[in-house]
C-alpha cells in the first residue's frame, strides 16, 4: 500500500511537470535498527525456544501441557535475561546445552505423529528449526554447543525469534542491528527535490548491491537519471561500465583507492607504474622485465580478474625488490581487472582528484546533511520494514501461557 502511494505521487509529480527523467538524482544508505533487544548468545537461545513455547501454547494449549516437563515452566516461564545466568565457560556451555536439548525435545515432539501438522509451519518454529543447527551439532549421540568459530557468519544468521530478517550490519564506525535504508531523491539545482526511490535490505547487504536494482526500480518507474551520483560503497569499474551501456547513465562517485602497501609508501611500485600489454597479455615492470603468466579467473565476489606473476628468477636477483614486495622468496604478482574496467578504473581514480571533478560530486552532499531529516518523513514507502515493527513482540508480553494451568494442576494433586 504505502510502495503503491509513493508511486502514486510520483506519477502527480511527473503530470505536474516537477519530476522528469534524465535529470540528477543521488542515493545514499542509512541504518534502521531492529525493535528488537541486542541478546548475547546464551539468552538468544533461551529466548528462542521461550518464543517457541508461547507460540505453541498460543495454538495449542492443551497439547503442550499433556507433554511439557515441569521444570521448563519455571526455565522458560519469564525472559531469559530476567533470570540470573551461570557465570563461568563450563557452567555456561553446559546451560545452553540444556536449553540445546530441550529445544531437540520439542522439535521431536512437533514432528511426532500425534502432534497437529500445522504447528510445524509457526514461522517461529521453523526459526527454533534453523538456529539449533546454526548453534548445535551432534557428536556421537549428544548435542554439543558449536564454538564460536564454527557458527555461521554474523550476516547469515538471525539472532532474534521476533524479528528473523534482522541482520548485524557495518558502516565506516557504525555497527548495528536490522537494516538499512537506500533513499534516492532528485538534485537538479533549478527544481524540487524529490525522493524517487526507496529500498529497505538487512543491514548485511552491501551497498554496491543495490546499484544495479536502484536502476532497474527507476527504470520501471521512468525515472532514469542522466546523471546519478553515489558515494563509494555503490560503485566500482563494472558498474561504471554497465551504467553507462545498460541505461545511460554517468555513474559519479568515489572510486576506491588502491589498498596495497606498495601505494602507500612514495618509492614504492605500485600497480599504476606497470605498464600493461593487453594484446601479448604480459605486464612489464618498471625495471622492464615482462610478465611470466596471465590468468584470467575470478575473486571472491565473482569479478573477473586476471591474475599476473612475474619470473621467480627476475625477483630474487632485482636490486629493487624491497620497493615491489615483501614476499621472503615468491615474486611479484599483480591483481587487474579485465582491459575495459581496468583503464576506466585507472582513469577515475586520477580524475577524481582534480577540482573539476570534485565541484561536480559536491552536489551529493545534500543528500549525506538531511538523509535524516528526510528518513523520518519517508519512512511511509516502507511497507516491509512496518510490518516487521508492528510484528516486534516486546518480551515482557511472552508469557507461557501453558504456567497458570500447570500450576493449578499441580495445586490440585
Amino acid at each position: 500500500m504505502e510502495q503503491r502511494l509513493l508511486d502514486r505521487l510520483l506519477e502527480v509529480c511527473k503530470q505536474k511537470g516537477w519530476l522528469k527523467e534524465r535529470g540528477k538524482q543521488r542515493t545514499d544508505s542509512t541504518h534502521v535498527l531492529a525493535a528488537i533487544r541486542t541478546l548475547n548468545r546464551l539468552e538468544s537461545i533461551g529466548e528462542a525456544l521461550r518464543a517457541a513455547l508461547n507460540a505453541i501454547a498460543t495454538v495449542e494449549p492443551e497439547w503442550l501441557k499433556n507433554w511439557v516437563p515441569q521444570e521448563w515452566f519455571e526455565r522458560y516461564g519469564r525472559p531469559v535475561e530476567e533470570y540470573r545466568l551461570p557465570k563461568g565457560q563450563e557452567a555456561r556451555q553446559s546451560y545452553a546445552e540444556t536449553i540445546g536439548k530441550d529445544g531437540m525435545m520439542l522439535l521431536e515432539q512437533i514432528w511426532s505423529a500425534d502432534a497437529p501438522s500445522y504447528l510445524r509451519e509457526i514461522p517461529v518454529l521453523k526459526y527454533l528449526r534453523q538456529a539449533w543447527v546454526h548453534q548445535f551439532w551432534v557428536d556421537n549421540g549428544s548435542l554439543r554447543l558449536r564454538s564460536a568459530k564454527d557458527l555461521p557468519p554474523v550476516g547469515k544468521r538471525s539472532d532474534s525469534p521476533y524479528d528473523p530478517e534482522a541482520r548485524y550490519g557495518n558502516k565506516r564506525s557504525s555497527t548495528w542491528t536490522g537494516y538499512k535504508v537506500h533513499l534516492t531523491e532528485t538534485c537538479d539545482a533549478d527544481a524540487v527535490h524529490l525522493i524517487t526511490n526507496v529500498v529497505t535490505t538487512p543491514a548485511n547487504i552491501t551497498d554496491i548491491e543495490q546499484t544495479e536494482p536502484i536502476h532497474h526500480s527507476l527504470q520501471a518507474k521512468q525515472l532514469l537519471p542522466e546523471v546519478h551520483l553515489v558515494d563509494a560503497g555503490y560503485i566500482d569499474s563494472g558498474l561504471l561500465i554497465i551504467s553507462r551501456k545498460q541505461h545511460n547513465i554517468e555513474l559519479i562517485g568515489p572510486m576506491r583507492p588502491n589498498g596495497s602497501w606498495q601505494a602507500k609508501e612514495t618509492e614504492a611500485y605500485d600497480l599504476s607504474q606497470f605498464r600493461i600489454n593487453w594484446n601479448t597479455k604480459r605486464a612489464i615492470c618498471p625495471q622492464g622485465k615482462r610478465s611470466k603468466s596471465w590468468t584470467p579467473t575470478k575473486d571472491a565476489w565473482s569479478n573477473a580478474i586476471i591474475y599476473v606473476k612475474f619470473s621467480r628468477t627476475h625477483c630474487r636477483l632485482c636490486e629493487h625488490r624491497t620497493q615491489c614486495t615483501r614476499c621472503k622468496t615468491e615474486p611479484r604478482s599483480l591483481t587487474v581487472r579485465p582491459k575495459a574496467e581496468h583503464q576506466l578504473l585507472q582513469t577515475m581514480r586520477q580524475e577524481q582528484e582534480t577540482s573539476q571533478w570534485q565541484l561536480r560530486y559536491n552536489q551529493r552532499a545534500g543528500n549525506e546533511r538531511h538523509r535524516r531529516k528526510r528518513t523520518v518523513y519517508h519512512f511511509a514507502p516502507l511497507a516491509r520494514f512496518a510490518a516487521r515493527l508492528r510484528s516486534t513482540a516486546p518480551f515482557g508480553r511472552c508469557v507461557l501461557k501453558t504456567q497458570q494451568a500447570a500450576g493449578n494442576q499441580t495445586r490440585r494433586d
